[in-house]
């Protein structure tokens, strides 16, 4: 007996922890990785690196979000968060990309980013200065840069690394 299989698709990974409040709360600390659509290397382009990076800063500083790190690579971003009493995580990555894709329409460029974005929440013992660091330090590893601090679209906006 041939039994009638119905086509079902793969359920959908979710990176994001169940609990959702958590992310809102103050004082939350994580590593974000927002990729492009299909990894594209948009950010090639410096001037939407530049216009990334300008909304990033304007958003943090009206939130008043501590950015530990970030660092804007071909076809995704790393970004260290502290979440703030003005705006939880979820709720800051999607404004972020609300507005800079809001800007690519107004003026013509066609960009796209996955449909959400990976996250790690840091743990207690987790440092945040080396992770800072390491998130900084990923054009060296990648080859598109030699120096450490070098690379235009990567750094932060608390520490003086």
């Amino acid at each position: 007996m041939i039994k009638d299989i119905k086509h079902q698709s793969p359920k959908r990974k979710y990176s994001r922890l169940k609990d959702k409040s958590i992310y809102s709360q103050p004082g939350i600390t994580a590593h974000i990785i927002i990729g492009t659509f299909q990894k594209l290397p948009y950010f090639n382009d410096t001037d939407l690196a530049q216009k990334f990076l300008e909304v990033l800063v304007e958003t943090a500083k009206e939130n008043q979000t501590r950015i530990y790190a970030y660092c804007i690579m071909p076809d995704h971003i790393h970004i260290l968060i502290e979440s703030s009493k003005n705006m939880g995580i979820i709720s800051f990555v999607k404004h972020v990309k609300g507005r800079f894709v809001s800007w690519c329409r107004e003026n013509d460029k066609n960009i796209r980013f996955q449909r959400s974005f990976y996250d790690h929440i840091l743990r207690k013992e987790e440092d945040v200065y080396t992770i800072s660091r390491y998130i900084i330090g990923n054009p060296i590893r990648a080859g598109i840069e030699d120096h450490f601090g070098d690379y235009p679209f990567a750094g932060s906006l608390v520490f003086e690394l």
